[in-house]
């Protein structure tokens, strides 16, 4: 009985100490972007809504001075796709679905032909945590992507 006792003692505080590694988000919409242009003339952002201590709605993409978003520029794909084998539509969601099934930036892969998005993507997110978990809805202004180093 004791030894029962003390292997279910163990579980507890073992479960107790996972329990506290996981993220506590608050509810609320959050928005990071990039200071400045990449050399291509794009800025990535994330808008991010956080409901039930869970990311529900996960956007990621660029815009450029104008506006245009990239995962819409018909003209970047064309002259991406052939080379790279993706595009921005493709990866945007590629990154974005990764995060949203698996819950953790951690286990966010690179995508291929998209390293530095990939990169962009993840900074942005960390970028963003401490405004998540303290329920901060300022925008986010992060000083160079990736593409910038």
């Amino acid at each position: 009985m004791k030894k029962t006792a003390s292997v279910i003692a163990a579980l507890l505080m073992a479960l107790s100490l996972f329990a506290g590694c996981g993220a506590s988000y608050q509810d609320g919409v959050y928005h990071a972007e990039f200071k400045d242009y990449d050399s291509h003339g794009w800025k990535e952002y994330v808008d991010v809504q956080v409901q039930d201590n869970k990311v529900t709605i996960l956007t990621f993409d660029g815009v450029n001075a104008d506006g245009d978003k990239k995962s819409e520029d018909e003209d970047y794909r064309a002259s991406m796709e052939p080379v790279k084998g993706t595009y921005p539509a493709k990866f945007y969601a590629d990154i974005t679905n990764q995060y949203l099934e698996k819950g953790d930036l951690k286990d966010v892969a690179t995508v291929a032909g998209a390293t530095l998005s990939t990169d962009n993507f993840k900074a942005l997110m960390t970028a963003l945590e401490s405004n998540m978990k303290d329920g901060v809805t300022d925008p986010v202004i992060v000083d160079s992507s990736a593409s910038q180093k």
